[in-house]
């Protein structure tokens, strides 16, 4: 069985400047993408109250990321199916205290 991983988005602050020369921007930036960043966004800071440059790239996740995901997806699976169970538990007592005439309306008997 072939294990399916995601791609994991992975983010670091840029820390580079946009002023000057566009040829040392530029030379700036190759460096970051020679280091396997592939591209640039601008988050929102609170504290600073402006947009920061985020370099990020994207890798597959590990081992330990696989199987944590794994026992959340199980977890999530788990309790969809105790809802269900919760909710079926439920409709049975609504549907024991209904009378005749409203179980007719339902189609029921």
């Amino acid at each position: 069985m072939t294990i399916k991983r995601i791609q994991v988005k992975e983010t670091q602050r840029y820390w580079g400047d946009f002023d000057g020369t566009l040829e040392s921007i530029i030379t700036a930036l190759q460096a970051e993408l020679d280091a396997g960043w592939v591209g640039i966004e601008q988050e929102w800071e609170m504290y600073s109250e402006h947009s920061v440059p985020y370099l990020y790239k994207f890798r597959e996740e590990t081992d330990k990321e696989y199987e944590k995901r794994l026992k959340q997806l199980e977890k999530e699976k788990a309790e969809k199916a105790k809802a269900k169970e919760r909710k079926l538990q439920q409709l049975k007592k609504d549907l024991a205290n209904l009378t005749e005439d409203e179980l007719k309306q339902l189609g029921v008997k």
